[in-house]
């Protein structure tokens, strides 16, 4: 059955590595599973369930990237990674890079509190199944949709 694809937020060599797809109707979060023996990515995929409010955050984090991928030539929009790592070693007031008073500011800082939050979930819920996964459409996350081969629940 073909799932819903929110979000493709890594990917290595046209292998998907995580995003944010529905597994039975229901949105998780999916990390790709990496072969040490084969020294490679699987096709294989541990996926942590997202309730509603998890799910509206990564969204507003994934429409942020697309926002800066569309918009950062031209207005010199700080990189999301760059901020979060000013922003973790300086102060909020001390940024030097952008315009403290600017809309782009404030969209930043807001991706920013998103993150953090999203990530928190994150590292406070473990995975909860295993399935094989195979992507089709876009790379970007648009038009993109999953069939999940199997599942196994873990342990």
């Amino acid at each position: 059955m073909k799932e819903k694809v929110y979000s493709i937020d890594n990917y290595w060599d046209m292998t998907v590595i995580e995003g944010m797809a529905d597994f039975n109707g229901k949105p998780c979060y999916f990390v790709n599973i990496f072969s040490e023996d084969q020294n490679d990515w699987t096709d294989e995929y541990l996926l942590t369930l997202l309730p509603e409010n998890i799910l509206l955050l990564g969204q507003e984090i994934w429409m942020y990237w697309l926002y800066w991928l569309a918009t950062a030539k031209e207005t010199k929009i700080t990189h999301p990674s760059e901020y979060a790592d000013q922003r973790k070693n300086k102060s909020f007031e001390n940024l030097s890079s952008i315009d403290l008073n600017s809309e782009e500011c404030t969209k930043a800082e807001q991706n920013y509190q998103n993150q953090l939050v999203f990530n928190d979930y994150l590292s406070a819920n473990s995975p909860t199944m295993k399935a094989k996964g195979s992507f089709r459409g876009k790379i970007d996350g648009t038009e993109t949709f999953v069939e999940w081969l199997y599942e196994s629940p873990l342990l």
